[in-house]
């Protein structure tokens, strides 16, 4: 080989290497202590992109298994709830029963039967406002089927819907508008001490009242009553809150209150007329949905067959009623749009047994029933087995949708979780056996660079010996 005093060749390709086998030493540690083969970008670009789209997709992945863990959660708070309520349900007509049973009860019996079946009202009433998941009301209706009249109108009317409940606005045309229930007095009113009972709330009457007294009286309790009174000429008529068929006026006496000196004889009495309307699709006419004002709410998943609105319109109008899901959503997946959702119907006792057909009383509904005649509780019977069949329906569903759809989405997440980690996981995290062989290869070239690095150090003192 040629030897030069102002180049050292061997000593710079040595130490070329050597810097090179350094590098190699130097990652493979990282790659060792870190447990990654990337630490950085330029350690592998591609490798970089990928690993953290995955590394959010699994992110994604878990935070949908803690909802839709808390979904499962909900469904068992509202299920615990409604166990409770088929509890009380059953309890209720144990006592409806029990009042059929007219040749061993007597009237305290019945009053007693009565009271209890008060308070499992009050029960119900009770579970429907406070169960509730993270803030949301599960039982109150909100998370059913609501519809909201959205043009400006002014008279209420009763009207009721048979079509399928798709979210979105639909247009309903009232035909015939509908008619308040009355009852108007014979002749003029005549005063006496004791009491008017209207639809189960007592009116006190004493024997210096006027006809305007009386119907101020009346009016001040019309909240409870859901009757108005009015009076023209001393003769009284009183008139249903409520418009359509479903509306009722009950009317008893107490003291020497009776029917000829509070109506002047037998008054006349009007049922109310539910309102005739259409849209496309169908044509409105039943009951089932329930609600006041502008706002209704309905059973969750269904149709608006026997729908009940309190609309507002007159004959021959027009108006927007907007449909809509209140369901619960809930994301159960990583992508957007990957939602499930749950609909909870309303327990309150007036949203339980509604629909119930060929009664013999004015009760619609859990929170009308009255035990203390024969026919109420007949009727009672009749309306507690439609609240059960409702609840468990409604049990039923949501055992549904835990089972079928969230218990079953945890599952497929949890495998996505660990199928995407395992990918993952190849692309970033380092082979420690297969690193081990490539430190040891590094190390055995660092310390050979060395050695010749030394080597050829001592090149030029050869060129010393040829100067001698």
């Amino acid at each position: 080989m040629s030897l030069r005093i102002n180049l050292n060749s061997a000593a710079l390709q040595s130490s070329r290497v050597l810097r090179s086998n350094d590098d190699m030493v130097t990652r493979s540690i990282e790659r060792l202590s870190s447990g990654y083969k990337i630490n950085r970008a330029a350690d592998n670009p591609a490798g970089l992109a990928i690993s953290e789209a995955l590394r959010a997709q699994i992110g994604g992945l878990k935070q949908a298994i803690s909802n839709t863990q808390d979904a499962v959660n909900m469904v068992k708070t509202a299920e615990g709830a409604l166990t409770e309520v088929h509890s009380l349900l059953r309890s209720m007509r144990d006592l409806a029963v029990h009042a059929l049973n007219t040749g061993a009860v007597d009237s305290t019996q019945l009053a007693a039967d009565q009271a209890q079946i008060r308070s499992a009202i009050e029960a119900l009433n009770r579970i429907a406002d406070t169960t509730a998941f993270g803030g949301r009301k599960l039982l109150n209706g909100s998370a059913g089927v609501q519809a909201q009249v959205t043009a400006g109108l002014t008279n209420g009317q009763f009207i009721s819907g048979t079509t399928a409940t798709k979210s979105g606005t639909y247009t309903i045309t009232i035909n015939t508008a509908a008619t308040q229930r009355t009852v108007v007095g014979a002749a003029a009113y005549t005063a006496a001490n004791g009491a008017i009972v209207i639809n189960n709330v007592s009116v006190a009457l004493t024997a210096s009242d006027t006809a305007a007294t009386a119907v101020a009286k009346i009016n001040a309790v019309s909240d409870q009553t859901g009757v108005t009174a009015s009076q023209a000429s001393g003769v009284i008529t009183l008139k249903s809150v409520a418009y359509g068929s479903n509306a009722k006026i009950d009317v008893s006496y107490s003291g020497s209150v009776t029917q000829t000196n509070f109506f002047g004889g037998a008054p006349t009495v009007t049922a109310g007329v539910d309102v005739v309307a259409s849209f496309t699709g169908g044509t409105v006419n039943a009951s089932n949905i329930t609600g006041s004002g502008r706002t209704w709410t309905g059973p969750a998943n269904s149709d608006l067959a026997g729908a009940v609105f309190y609309l507002n319109g007159a004959a021959a109008s027009t108006l927007d009623v907007v449909v809509t899901q209140g369901s619960l959503q809930f994301q159960v997946g990583s992508e957007v749009g990957q939602t499930a959702s749950v609909n909870v119907s309303g327990t309150a006792a007036n949203k339980l047994g509604v629909g119930v057909t060929g009664l013999e009383t004015s009760a619609t509904s859990v929170a009308d029933i009255d035990v203390t005649t024969t026919a109420g509780a007949r009727d009672a019977v009749k309306l507690i087995d439609k609240a059960i069949s409702q609840v468990s329906t409604l049990r039923g569903d949501l055992g549904a949708v835990q089972k079928n759809v969230f218990e079953s989405a945890i599952n497929s997440l949890s495998i996505a979780v660990e199928n995407i980690s395992a990918s993952e996981s190849s692309i970033r995290d380092t082979d420690i056996a297969a690193e081990i062989s490539e430190f040891t290869k590094a190390q055995i070239l660092m310390n050979s660079s060395i050695a010749m690095l030394a080597q050829a150090n001592q090149a030029p003192q050869a060129l010393l010996q040829l100067l001698r």
